[in-house]
């Protein structure tokens, strides 16, 4: 791809894609940083991309993959600093909570990516952009039934998949909270 090639997709594709990226991530601001990084990256590709080749459906995918892999690491960063600000507060170590939270988020992480594209597009679409059904139907071409069908299916194999780490964290739960609050009462 030559230069003016990429200025071309850019002047095209730009402001259409930061409609695309604000939708998922709901901030302009985070949105164009989306989209730009999906243009630097396109730009480092440019001996491996045509122009021939579908490139606004490339750009679109790439726009909302991007866009989803802000948000979850956003939201990492949002509860790694609750808690710590949790830890600090903490007058005990517990290092079997850190476990206990890592070793759920590793499984969480993995039982998502172990879903159909498909399905995890759409659940990651509904719960980490906040987006309707309807909207994610628009967004991805597919009927309404699909996106509910694809929602569905995901919380079924998520709570297959997840089930012991649930148990085990409502144990978890069960005896901290416990301890705490006689701790509370009786102090």
């Amino acid at each position: 791809m030559t230069e003016p090639q990429f200025e071309n997709l850019f002047k095209t594709y730009f402001p259409t894609l930061i409609n695309v990226a604000n939708s998922v991530v709901k901030d302009p601001d985070d949105a164009r940083d989306v989209v730009q990084q999906v243009f630097i990256k396109l730009w480092n590709l440019k001996e491996e991309v045509s122009v021939d080749q579908n490139i606004k459906s490339y750009l679109h995918r790439s726009v909302i993959n991007t866009s989803l892999n802000f948000i979850e690491k956003k939201q990492r960063t949002v509860s790694e600093n609750l808690l710590s600000e949790s830890t600090l507060h903490s007058q005990q170590t517990q290092p079997t909570s850190d476990y206990l939270k890592d070793e759920v988020e590793t499984a969480i992480k993995k039982a998502i990516e172990a879903l159909p594209e498909k399905c995890q597009l759409v659940f990651s679409l509904s719960r980490y952009s906040d987006m309707s059904n309807k909207e994610i139907a628009e967004h991805l071409d597919i009927s309404i039934k699909a996106v509910e069908k694809h929602i569905s299916k995901a919380l079924r194999d998520l709570r297959v998949s997840l089930k012991p780490y649930i148990d085990a964290f409502g144990l978890f739960l069960f005896f901290e909270v416990g301890l705490s609050t006689i701790h509370l009462f009786y102090s």
